[in-house]
C-alpha cells in the first residue's frame, strides 16, 4: 500500500476527469483508490482509510488546498481547479 499524496492526487484527478466531475466525497474517492490499487478500502466503514490519512495530513498541516473538511464531511476537488498563483487585479 503506497500512501504517497501525489500518487493519490493523480489517481483521483484521473478518476474525476473520466467521470466528468470536479468534486467527489471521501467514500467515492476511497472506492476509486481501491479499484486503482492505491489505497485499500474498509468494507465495514467505507472511506475510513482515506479519512484517516486526510486527518493525519490535516494535523501535520500538509493537507492539499483542494481537500476540505466541512462539518465532518471530506470533499476533494480536482487539483487543476485550484489557483496556483496569486492573481493581481489592476484598476
Amino acid at each position: 500500500m503506497n500512501c504517497n499524496v501525489q500518487t493519490i492526487q493523480n489517481c483521483l484527478d484521473d478518476y474525476m476527469l473520466k467521470r466528468g466531475k470536479t468534486e467527489i466525497g471521501d467514500i467515492e474517492a476511497n472506492q476509486a483508490l481501491a479499484v486503482a490499487g492505491v489505497l485499500t478500502d474498509d468494507q465495514v466503514h467505507p472511506g475510513r482509510p482515506l479519512r484517516n490519512l486526510l486527518r493525519k495530513l490535516r494535523d501535520t498541516n500538509v493537507l492539499p488546498q483542494n481537500v476540505k473538511q466541512i462539518q465532518g464531511s471530506w470533499t476533494i476537488k480536482h487539483s487543476k481547479t485550484m489557483a496556483k498563483v496569486l492573481q493581481i487585479l489592476q484598476f
